[in-house]
């Protein structure tokens, strides 16, 4: 048998040195663990979609911003369940932060949150737009909607696997 440190029952040890870093530098802080809080920001995310997609169609510009929120609340929540969230005057800018730490912890399977990098963006432009920027297409949207469902998916399946960081 080979000496490997014991972990925590449901701590998560993958992207252990990427968080430490993070809590380091001020892009995220430790607060109480909550399940509940966690809970609750999923049901945000499963709200938002259900309020998003009607309204994909009819005016994707609408939708975007609740797509991306459920996308973020549900990566959110798996920090609150571990007693973390991202430090909102951090440098690295807090969604950007959530981002990084949700793909720290996933190791190779960080591909399923890979979306929110490029939605982080878009939303960006449709929430302070100039006459420069591309409008958003309903195929544009419902793409980002499937994304969004497939990661709060994920965020879902890990939820119950996570402890105390």
């Amino acid at each position: 048998m080979t000496d490997q440190p014991a972990h925590t029952p449901g701590h998560w040890p993958q992207g252990d040195a990427e968080i430490d870093t993070m809590l380091e530098h001020g892009d995220l802080e430790r607060v109480t663990p909550s399940a509940e809080h966690a809970n609750l920001l999923m049901s945000h995310a499963d709200g938002h979609l259900e309020a998003a997609e009607p309204l994909i169609d009819v005016h994707p510009t609408s939708a975007f911003p609740l797509i991306y929120d459920a996308t973020r609340k549900a990566m959110t929540a798996i920090l609150a369940k571990q007693g973390l969230r991202p430090y909102a005057r951090s440098e690295l800018g807090a969604h950007k932060a959530v981002q990084q730490a949700i793909q720290a912890q996933l190791g190779r399977a960080a591909g399923v949150v890979r979306p929110f990098g490029p939605m982080r963006l878009r939303r960006h432009d449709t929430e302070y737009p100039s006459l420069d920027d591309v409008p958003l297409t309903s195929g544009e949207t419902r793409q980002a909607f499937d994304d969004a469902t497939s990661i709060v998916a994920a965020m879902k399946k890990l939820l119950p696997r996570l402890g105390p960081f």
